[in-house]
């Protein structure tokens, strides 16, 4: 059991400190710890929200309330789908998209929904033909702009390709994290189109407000989309 005195207390909300620093400060609070001990209570540390990454090899105490964990609250249907993947294949990586998850943060409502499955590029066709067997009749594999436009329908499911290195949850890889939601709606096209662009900016200033966010792990994916230089920007606009 850790101490009730812990490496925290020490810890200053303004100043930066690197890996090791820490681990230094949970081994003066509790010097019988291991070397793997110290290093799992850092990762602990990092997903209560004691601390935060603010860059390569630096930490900070968040200062004012800690932010929770970003946890998408999925509909029913999508709940039942990634539970029929999962169980289907249970050792590829993907990830479940609903447009109605945007709700949270939007001024107006997305009122038809569209499930986007964003799975490996070489098992997408798989995806597809086992949803379709499965019974789910308005069912897309990756459609172009103008053919997604002209044949969607309320609750249609969308098959992609997931793009690699995307950052995906430790305890439910197929959910999404926020940092891959905040870039996905505006970097994916068919995404894009299923509500206003001009509310990204209140999108972005609501995510931030609410929940904890990687911005090293968020950028680092905009850099896999290519458009890191852009989401650079419109955080420096929003967050200051």
């Amino acid at each position: 059991m850790f101490h009730n005195k812990d490496a925290k207390s020490n810890m200053k909300t303004d100043t930066v400190y690197s890996r090791q620093q820490i681990i230094s400060l949970i081994r003066e609070d509790s010097p019988e710890y291991s070397s793997g001990s110290c290093q799992w209570k850092l990762g602990e540390m990092l997903k209560s929200g004691e601390i935060i990454r603010t860059g390569y090899d630096q930490y900070m105490m968040p200062a004012g309330k800690t932010r929770p964990v970003y946890l998408p609250d999925y509909s029913e249907l999508a709940v039942t789908i990634k539970n029929q993947l999962t169980e289907k294949y249970p050792y590829i990586a993907f990830t479940v998209f609903e447009t109605v998850l945007m709700n949270e943060f939007l001024n107006h409502l997305v009122a038809q929904n569209t499930i986007f499955i964003q799975a490996e590029k070489d098992i997408a066709s798989f995806v597809f033909r086992s949803l379709q067997d499965a019974g789910y009749r308005n069912v897309m594999l990756k459609p172009a702009k103008k053919d997604f436009d002209l044949y969607w329908t309320k609750n249609v499911i969308v098959v992609t390709s997931l793009v690699s290195e995307a950052p995906m949850q430790v305890s439910d890889p197929h959910s999404m994290t926020i940092e891959k939601l905040l870039v996905d709606i505006y970097c994916d096209k068919l995404i894009r189109s299923t509500y206003s662009r001009e509310e990204y900016s209140s999108i972005v200033e609501q995510a931030f407000e609410k929940y904890r966010i990687d911005r090293i792990r968020m950028l680092r994916y905009a850099r896999r989309r290519n458009r890191e230089k852009e989401i650079i920007r419109f955080l420096e606009e929003v967050l200051h």
